[in-house]
C-alpha cells in the first residue's frame, strides 16, 4: 500500500519575506498603541524612542557609531569564519586529533566569554583590536564545532572513493569535504551572526569612547532611556535583518541540499509503492 508523501511547501522570497516580518510589524504596532499614554520614565512612548532615534540620526552620530561598531563585528566574523572552518576541518579529517583535543574543546567552548571581556579590555587596551578579538571570540566555536561534525557526517565511503581515484588533498578537501559539510558549517555560521552581536554591544560597554554600545550604556548611565531604548532596538532590528539575510543566502545557496533530500524521499515513497 503507499505512502502519501506530504512534502514541505516552497514559497517565494515575497511570501518568505512576510512570514518573516510579519510578527516584529504587529508587536511593534502593538507597543506603539499600548505605550502612547505612558508616562513612566522607565517604559517611554514608542514615538518617543523613534524621536530620540531620529535626533541620533540627525546629528550624525549614527553613522560612525554604525561604521565603528559593524566594522568591527564584520572584520572579527570574517576572521572567526576562516578560521573556524580551517581547524575544524583539519581536526575532522583527522580523528585522532579530534579525540586527542575533545576534552579541550569542550572546555573553552563551555567558558562564558562574557567574563572575558573586562580582562581583555585591561590586557590589550580600549582600541578597536580587543573588540575584534572579543567578537572573534564568540563567533569561532559554534563555526569550529559545526564544521567538525560536518566533516565527521560524511559517509565513509565518499572518503574510500576519492582516495581510490587519488584525488589530490587539496581538491578532495574543496570538491568533496567542504561541500558535504557545508549544511552543518551553514547551522555554525548562523549562530556566529547572532552571537557576535551580543558580543559587539558587551565589548562596547567597558572601555570604549565610541560604537552603539558605548551610546547605549551612556544613555543609560545619564539616565536618557529613551536614546537607551532606541539603541537597543536599533541593534534588535539590525540583528534580525542580518539573521534574514542570511537565510535568504543559505536557502539559495544550499539548494542543492534539499533537492537530494526530496530525491531520497520520492525514492522511499516509490519502494514504499511498489511493496
Amino acid at each position: 500500500m503507499g505512502r502519501i508523501d506530504m512534502n514541505a511547501r516552497t514559497y517565494g522570497p515575497v511570501t518568505r519575506i512576510i512570514l518573516l516580518a510579519w510578527l516584529p510589524i504587529v508587536l511593534i504596532v502593538l507597543w506603539f498603541v499600548v505605550s502612547a499614554q505612558s508616562t513612566s520614565v522607565f517604559w517611554p512612548p514608542l514615538s518617543t524612542i523613534l524621536a530620540k532615534f531620529g535626533d541620533w540620526a540627525a546629528s550624525g552620530t549614527l553613522w560612525s557609531s554604525l561604521a565603528y561598531s559593524f566594522g568591527n563585528y564584520f572584520m572579527a566574523l570574517i576572521l572567526a569564519t576562516v578560521v573556524g572552518i580551517g581547524i575544524g576541518t583539519a581536526i575532522g579529517l583527522m580523528p585522532r586529533a579530534g579525540q586527542v583535543l575533545s576534552p579541550y574543546l569542550d572546555f573553552f567552548r563551555t567558558l562564558p566569554i562574557v567574563v572575558f571581556v573586562p580582562i581583555v579590555i585591561l590586557t590589550l587596551g580600549v582600541g578597536r583590536g580587543p573588540k575584534v578579538f572579543l567578537i572573534f571570540l564568540a563567533c569561532v566555536w559554534p563555526i569550529l564545532l559545526n564544521a567538525i561534525e560536518g566533516v565527521r557526517s560524511i559517509q565513509p565511503s565518499v572518503f574510500e572513493t576519492a582516495r581510490s581515484y587519488r584525488i589530490p588533498l587539496a581538491l578532495r578537501i574543496r570538491r568533496v569535504v567542504l561541500p558535504g559539510a557545508a549544511p552543518q558549517i551553514a547551522i555554525g555560521l548562523r549562530l556566529a551572526i547572532s552571537i557576535g552581536i551580543v558580543m559587539l554591544v558587551v565589548s562596547e560597554m567597558y572601555g570604549s569612547t565610541e560604537g552603539v554600545g558605548h551610546f547605549i550604556l551612556q544613555s543609560g548611565q545619564r539616565f536618557q532611556l529613551a536614546q537607551a531604548w532606541a539603541g537597543t532596538l536599533l541593534i534588535g532590528v539590525i540583528g534580525w535583518l542580518f539573521t534574514a539575510l542570511y537565510m535568504f543566502g543559505e536557502h539559495r545557496v544550499l539548494v542543492w541540499t534539499r533537492q537530494d533530500a526530496e530525491t531520497r524521499r520520492s525514492g522511499r515513497v516509490s519502494k514504499g509503492d511498489k511493496s
